[in-house]
This record gives structure tokens, C-alpha cells and sequence, in this order.
């Protein structure tokens, strides 16, 4: 929850800069020099590449305090650079997390080098040890599920697609900003970020709009009947 949190507002951000860049064409991106592809520049290249490393470093951050943020970006560029995306970043996160209250238990330094700790000893060892578990580990078996997800939402249409949007609205209308609801965005994210059509995403936007505007066209309607009662 916490590395959601902290990871929405780059989506926020570097999606309404992607819209703008739609608004002059939809490939007008693609002429270097144009405002169209300095905003693509921004919002993509820069707002949406560190999604994943601010997912996974405040993941960390959540369970082992600030000492936790170094190995847990880092696993989430390494996760963004080996194709294992969204899953590889969440997994990155919990085992730097993890992995610095192991090393915070394990290692006694003298009281005159406990200094050393949370500026050294625990970003290195714990950079090391994931960052190899991210390349020999996690890194290739993470790509193959992301391949495979993403073959089977380009395989979607007709009822298989209603299904998923229908199961994905249900998410976003649960608990409207719980973790059911933040799964859901979270998978939408993932598969903009993985380059995939905006169905999914438009699915999920679209489920998530409809509660609050439930809400408010409830209170309008009983607050003209109230004062008819009356």
C-alpha cells in the first residue's frame, strides 16, 4: 500500500503530460523538437520509468524504514531494465525490505562503527544481495510471466475482454482506495507501463468513476425528495 501510494503520483503525473503530447496527433511525438515529444519525453522517459523503482524502494521503505529505499529502487530499475516489470518490482521491494531487517539482526558492529550501519554496511550488502537475486534469480522467470500476460491481453476480445473489465470494476468499486481497489489500478498501470492499449486502464478508470458519482447523484436525489416531504 505504501509503495502504491507513493508510486500514484508519478502515474498521475506522467499520464496527463502523455495525454498532452496525444493532443498535438497521436504520433506527433515522434518529431524530435516538438513540444509534442518534449512532453512525451517527460511524462514517459521520466515520470513513467520510475514507477516501478518508486513502487518497489517504498515497498522496502514500508518494512525496514529508510534503510530499506537504496536496495529497493535499485531492484526496481534492475527489474525494469531485465523486462520483468510491475511483479519483478514488487518482489525486489519485499526482498530488500526483508533482507535489511535480516542484516539489521545479524550484524553487530562496535558502538564506535554503528555509524557505518545505515550509510554503509546496509545499502551495500543489501544492494548485493538483491541485485543478484534480481539478475540470476528473479529477473528471468518474472520477464516470462510478464510475456505471457501480455500475450494473453493481446489475445483478448469479445466475452474474455468483458470479463476481465467486469472483474476489474469490480475492484475498483470493493473498496474504493483499499487494496482490492489498488490491485486493480496497480494491473492497469502495469500494462500501460508494459506498453500494452489503454483498454484495461480505460476499464479501470471508467469502474472507478462510477461509486463516487453514485454517491453524489444519491444525495442530490434525496435531498430534492426531503424537501418535497416537506
Amino acid at each position: 500500500m505504501t509503495g502504491v501510494s507513493f508510486m500514484i503520483p508519478f502515474v498521475v503525473a506522467g499520464g496527463i503530460l502523455i495525454a498532452l503530447s496525444f493532443a498535438f496527433g497521436i504520433k506527433a511525438f515522434e518529431q524530435k523538437g516538438t513540444l509534442a515529444a518534449a512532453l512525451m519525453d517527460i511524462g514517459g522517459g521520466g515520470a513513467f520509468s520510475l514507477i516501478v523503482p518508486i513502487l518497489a524502494g517504498y515497498i522496502a521503505y514500508s518494512i525496514a524504514d529508510r534503510p530499506g529505499l537504496v536496495p529497493g529502487m535499485i531492484g526496481g530499475v534492475l527489474s525494469s531494465k531485465l523486462g520483468a516489470g510491475f511483479l519483478g518490482g514488487i518482489i525486489a521491494g519485499f526482498a530488500a525490505g526483508y533482507v535489511v531487517e535480516f542484516l539489521k539482526k545479524t550484524i553487530k558492529l562496535p558502538k564506535t562503527m554503528e555509524g557505518l550501519m545505515p550509510v554503509l554496511v546496509l545499502p551495500l550488502l543489501s544492494t548485493l544481495i538483491v541485485g543478484l537475486g534480481m539478475i540470476y534469480v528473479v529477473g528471468t522467470p518474472v520477464a516470462s510471466i510478464n510475456k505471457a500476460m501480455e500475450g494473453w491481453l493481446n489475445s483478448l476480445s469479445g466475452g474474455s475482454a468483458i470479463t476481465l473489465g467486469i472483474v476489474l470494476g469490480l475492484m475498483m468499486a470493493f473498496d474504493m482506495g483499499g487494496p482490492v481497489n489498488k490491485a486493480a489500478y496497480t494491473f492497469a498501470v502495469g500494462t500501460l507501463a508494459a506498453g500494452q492499449p489503454s483498454t484495461v486502464m480505460a476499464a479501470v478508470m471508467a469502474a472507478g468513476m462510477v461509486p463516487p458519482l453514485g454517491v453524489f447523484l444519491a444525495t442530490r436525489i434525496a435531498k430534492i425528495n426531503l424537501q418535497q416531504m416537506k
